[in-house]
């Protein structure tokens, strides 16, 4: 029986998260703001960098736009399609939500707020508040 990447580099898929975590910089709520990904371009270049090692360690066939030969350079956020597709694999949720920030002038703008928690610990929030 065929080994699959996910059983047989288990450690490394972690360390690979752990990086894509840490380039995001999340808030202490888990969070970061789109924007400022897509203005970073030091933030963005360092996650196209992991693009070997994902296909190394990660099963990216054609889930992951980023990987494809002919669209990959059609690609709006190349980075943000392999954050999100990697840590989604291994059992993180990857929230999106519309949010407005006050700018000069009394005038506000919507920004993407996005929210990344692993799954276990959802349900284990859940289970503590008795949703469950």
């Amino acid at each position: 029986m065929r080994v699959t990447k996910q059983s047989k580099y288990q450690t490394e898929r972690e360390q690979i998260c752990n990086q894509l975590i840490t380039i995001l910089e999340l808030d202490n709520d888990g969070c970061f703001l789109l924007n400022e990904l897509d203005a970073n371009v030091e933030k963005q270049n360092k996650i196209l960098a992991l693009k070997d090692e994902v296909q190394k360690y990660f099963a990216v066939s054609y889930n992951i736009i980023a990987f494809k030969p002919n669209v990959s350079g059609d690609t709006k956020r190349p980075y943000l399609n392999i954050a999100r597709a990697i840590l989604r694999q291994e059992g993180y949720i990857f929230e999106g939500t519309t949010i407005w920030i006050k700018c000069e002038m009394e005038m506000f703008k919507t920004e993407t707020k996005y929210k990344i928690f692993r799954k276990n610990n959802y349900i284990d929030i859940i289970k503590n508040i008795g949703l469950q």
